[in-house]
C-alpha cells in the first residue's frame, strides 16, 4: 500500500489542477467572451446593490447597506451620499470625502464592497423555449442576442428567427421614461454570420428590454 501513495498523490494532484485549468478557462473565455459587454471602468453601483463600507481602524464605522431608489446610502456618522454611477474605487473616494469634509475623520482609508447585486432581467416571449425573465450575470452591461436566447433555452421548432423584435424603453437622467422603440432583428443571420458587409455583426441586449419571437408561417 505505501508503496501507491505516490501514485494516488499525483492523481489527486492531477485532478485537483485539471479542476483548476478548467475553472481559468471558462473565466478567462467568460471575461474575453466578444458576446458580452462589459464596463472597461469597472461596474457601476446601482440602486438596489447592498454594500459593505469599511473605514480602515474604525470597526464601529462598518455599515452593511443597499443604496436606495435614489441611488443613496448613509455611511456611519455623515449624510447620504449619492453612490449609483459610481464604481467602487469611485464611491470609495467621494465616503472618504464626505468624511473629511463634515469633519468625522481626518484621513480616511475607505473600502466598498459589493456584497449582492441588484438583478438586471430581460423578458423573452412567443416562440422561445424557456419564456419570462431571464437574469443577466453580475457585472454585465449588455449581451448579443444570440446569447441571450441560446442561454434561455433556444428558440422553439417554429420560431421565426429571421425577425425577432426587441422592445426598449429609454429614461432620462432622472430615471423617468422618455421614448420606447420596437427593433427588428435577425437573429439567424447574426448566429450564422451571414449579414451583408456593413452590418453589426451583433445586436446588444441591455436590461430592461422585451425579445418577443414570433412563430413562422407553416
Amino acid at each position: 500500500m505505501q508503496g501507491n501513495c505516490p501514485l494516488v498523490f499525483h492523481a489527486i494532484c492531477f485532478l485537483v489542477m485539471s479542476s483548476v485549468c478548467h475553472h481559468l478557462l471558462a473565466q478567462q473565455k467568460y471575461t474575453s467572451d466578444p458576446s458580452i459587454m462589459k464596463d472597461p471602468t469597472g461596474y457601476k453601483l446601482r440602486s438596489g446593490d447592498r454594500i459593505r463600507i469599511i473605514v480602515k481602524g474604525e470597526s464601529e464605522a462598518t455599515v452593511d447597506t443597499a443604496l436606495s431608489n435614489y441611488g443613496g446610502v448613509r455611511p456611519a456618522y455623515i449624510d447620504e451620499v449619492k453612490l449609483a454611477g459610481l464604481n467602487v474605487d469611485q464611491a470609495s473616494a467621494e465616503i472618504a470625502r464626505q468624511y473629511q469634509i463634515q469633519l468625522i475623520y481626518r484621513r480616511p482609508s475607505v473600502s466598498v464592497l459589493v456584497t449582492k447585486y441588484t438583478q438586471q432581467m430581460v423578458f423573452l416571449s412567443g416562440s422561445v423555449n424557456k419564456k419570462g425573465p431571464y437574469v443577466l450575470p453580475a457585472e454585465v452591461e449588455a449581451m448579443s442576442i444570440v446569447e441571450v436566447i441560446a442561454r434561455s433555452g433556444g428558440f422553439t421548432s417554429i420560431a421565426r428567427k429571421n425577425k425577432v423584435f426587441v422592445t426598449r424603453t429609454y429614461y432620462n437622467k432622472n430615471g423617468d421614461a422618455t421614448n420606447t422603440k420596437t427593433y427588428e432583428v435577425d437573429v439567424e443571420a447574426l448566429s450564422k454570420g451571414s449579414l451583408s458587409s456593413g452590418s453589426a455583426k451583433r445586436f446588444w441586449i441591455y436590461p430592461g428590454d422585451r425579445i418577443q419571437v414570433p412563430e413562422r408561417l407553416l
